[in-house]
Formats: structure tokens, sequence, C-alpha cells
């Protein structure tokens, strides 16, 4: 299904930019029985903007069921809040008095993509040059305080870098790195075996996917075998079939010892 050229590094330019989510998304759209799952969701009345069934949500984790034809920054990915830690709670209490909080209305915010779902209402939006992502029990009224929950798990340290990234973002500050931001080299490799897998989907040998990731000058004539390039560009398509398969959620909830287990041979 590949619409780039996968021997063109230039056709995966874009994903320079890609966060670990939208790496996640780009893997799984790749996925044929997702595909089928999307367009059977769309013959029952269910699509991009009604909430995706339950078991829909359990199989793949979205609120929404997202376009496989469409590109990480083509549309609004609602990953569910289980899926994706840095979705963050906001909560009904109320706001002492001597708070001083943000005037913020999350239906009015630039590029917002607000949607309801069975558990409330979820929002996807851009500030600061990063994305957000909120889920809220109830719309909150117009300048009403945001609050937001954190809960003390195994997943607090994501979900306070997530709102530490927001609340920075809403005061204009220097964001801090996101738990989504991949270092220059994680992030090649993560591309290089996208190219690779999107070079096996379309029936290609692992001699010619070499050659198109690596150069055809480097490709031996007799040793092809033995040789490390050949051992190294099955790793990338093992690799990339392992992220479409169900990996991708590694990438959603990704701390660095996990992502490097599951790229190290790389």
């Amino acid at each position: 299904m590949s619409e780039f050229d996968w021997r063109s590094p230039t056709a995966y330019k874009k994903m320079q930019n890609a966060e670990s989510a939208d790496f996640a998304w780009e893997y799984l759209r790749r996925n044929s029985d997702y595909r089928q799952d999307y367009r059977n969701q769309q013959n029952i009345g269910f699509g991009s903007i009604v909430a995706a069934d339950p078991t829909f949500r359990q199989r793949w984790g979205f609120l929404f069921a997202a376009d496989p034809d469409q590109a990480f920054d083509a549309q609004a990915i609602f990953w569910a809040p289980e899926m994706l830690p840095t979705v963050l709670r906001v909560g009904s209490g109320r706001a002492a008095a001597y708070w001083r909080p943000y005037d913020v209305d999350v239906g009015e915010l630039s590029g917002a993509d607000l949607r309801r779902a069975s558990d409330g209402w979820h929002a996807v939006f851009r500030l600061g040059g990063a994305t957000h992502r909120l889920w809220l029990q109830r719309l909150p009224a117009k300048s009403a305080p945001l609050i937001l929950e954190l809960p003390l798990d195994t997943d607090f340290d994501l979900q306070s870098r997530a709102a530490y990234r927001l609340w920075s973002a809403i005061g204009k500050r220097t964001l801090a790195a996101s738990h989504s931001s991949l270092p220059l080299q994680r992030r090649q490799r993560l591309i290089l075996a996208i190219r690779a897998l999107d070079g096996r989907i379309e029936g290609n040998s692992y001699r010619t996917i070499a050659g198109g990731l690596f150069g055809a000058n480097r490709i031996p004539e007799w040793s092809w075998k033995t040789h490390d390039l050949r051992n190294r560009t099955i790793r990338l398509v093992q690799t990339g079939l392992s992220l479409m398969r169900g990996g991708y959620r590694t990438l959603l909830r990704h701390r660095h010892g996990a992502m490097e287990s599951t790229l190290r041979a790389e």
C-alpha cells in the first residue's frame, strides 16, 4: 500500500519530524487486518467522526477509527487513553480561590479537534509546536479553570511530562522534550525499517530491498547469502513487520529501554 517510493529517502522526509506516536500510526496503517477492520467499521456506520465500537477500540487502541489512507500529519489521531498514557484527563474539581488559573477554553483552541465518545469528550490540538491530547468527562464552562488529574501510577512520569508541556505551551514558555521525541539515530532506524517494510509489502526480495536502501553498488554478486547487508536488511524487515503487527504499542508508551530492545539489532 506504499504511497511513497521506498527507495527514495526524500519520500519519507516528513517523518524526520515525527514523534513516536506518529510512527506508531504509520506502522499500523500498513497492517492489512487494520485496513479491513476500518472498512468494516465504515460499513456498519462507524468512521473517523463516530466513535469506534468497543471491540475495535480494544483491538487497535482508537477512540475513532483513523483512515489508513491518510498519513499522521493529515488527520487527528485519537488514541484511547489506555493505549497512550500522555492523554491527559481533565478533572471536575473546583479551583481554590487563591489559584491563578489560565483563561483556557478547550473548545476554542486554535485547530482543536473535539469529539465525543462513550466515555466523554476528547480533544487533539497543536499548541506551542507540539500535539496535546485531553480527555474530558464533560465540557467545562467557558473560562472555567483547567484541572488535570495525574494518577500516581506507573505512567505518572509520562503523564507529568505531558502536563508540563501543556502548561508550558499555554504559558508560551519553551517546551521541554516530549516523551514522544526521538533521538536522531533512533528516528533514522525507524525510517529505515518502515522503508524496508514498504519494500517487502510490495513483494520485493531482501536483495532488492537492500539495494534500494543501501545502494546496488554495495550488494556483492557472489557472497550475498553471507553478507552483513543481507542480515541487516532481514532484521529491518522483521522489525517493520513486528511494529506493524502490534509492536507499535511500544512506541506509544515507550521508555528508552523498551524501544532500544526493539531496535538495537539495527
